[in-house]
């Protein structure tokens, strides 16, 4: 499916799911290179920025869909942007919606593709701003259930919190590497003009990294804390437990050594029941005692 926008002076083409005709119609209008018409058909495994004479083309991965990085193919020239993807990119879609009803179509001294980029990835990597504010709010409610003594619960959601900051993390892996080369290449194709805007596209990826970053150090924290709170409560059951079965180790020795007895003077006489229950008590209150001045209980 293919979109077309004018803003200013850029055109923009939007194309979900890229046919072989729809790439080879687009390479002859605007002389692509044979391999990046390749490239739009598949899957690429990595960010990465290609620069030719006329345009520049970067592949850059988000993690904007919740089970899977989303893959976005950009080829900016001068007065024209295309973008490439498999699925709806929901940002990219109300970016259209936004330039589709503002019916600013007047041309602009100075405005290129560039520009036009720069807003894309300001509208790309706010949701991702969103999702780890919700994070970071996450990651504050579990800290109070850890220390409201719910340890255990909070396993699973330390384990989940840190699947989305992992797909976060591993998916804009390469995006600094990748705008660092942009903004090289992109001095040169758009000039000196636009270098503030090529450092704000930088900028704007590292406040990203920089959530991440704090994110990923506060559940190391809250996960380095719950471990020890979990050690340490599982410390004192077995604590306990062991208490227990010394206390009850003497009394089950005496009605051990009773039962193997079977009858005898001791057990036959009147008080002879008694006379043992009596010892199994008094055992287990000086084990009981024991245990107490030694704080094993």
């Amino acid at each position: 499916m293919i979109k077309q926008l004018k803003y200013k002076n850029v055109t923009w083409i939007d194309i979900t799911k890229p046919t072989r005709e729809e790439t080879s119609n687009l390479a002859k209008q605007y002389n692509l290179h044979d391999v990046v018409s390749e490239e739009l058909l598949s899957p690429s495994s990595r960010s990465k920025v290609d620069y030719y004479e006329d345009y520049i083309y970067l592949v850059l991965h988000f993690p904007l869909n919740k089970y899977a990085v989303s893959e976005i193919d950009f080829i900016l020239g001068q007065d024209f942007v295309i973008t490439t993807h498999a699925d709806l990119i929901q940002p990219l879609a109300e970016f259209a919606q936004i330039l589709d009803g503002g019916n600013d179509n007047k041309k602009e001294k100075g405005f290129h593709a560039g520009h036009l980029f720069y807003y894309m990835l300001r509208e790309l990597y706010g949701p991702l701003e969103v999702e780890l504010d919700g994070i970071n709010n996450k990651l504050k409610k579990i800290e109070e259930k850890i220390f409201a003594g719910q340890e255990a619960e909070m396993v699973k959601s330390l384990s989940q919190t840190n699947h989305q900051l992992l797909d976060i993390k591993w998916s804009l892996k390469f995006h600094r590497e990748v705008l660092s080369s942009f903004a090289s290449v992109g001095k040169d194709f758009y000039g000196e003009k636009f270098d503030y805007y090529l450092r704000a596209i930088v900028s704007e990826y590292e406040h990203v990294a920089e959530l991440v970053k704090s994110n990923r150090e506060i559940f190391a924290e809250l996960h380095a804390t719950n471990e020890s709170l979990l050690m340490i409560k599982n410390g004192l059951t077995m604590r306990v437990l062991t208490a227990l079965a010394f206390i009850f180790l003497p009394v089950s020795l005496i009605a051990f050594i009773f039962s193997m007895a079977g009858s005898g003077p001791v057990v036959e006489s009147y008080f002879g029941w008694y006379g043992v229950i009596g010892l199994m008590v008094l055992a287990a209150l000086m084990t009981s005692g024991l245990a107490k001045y030694k704080k094993w209980i």
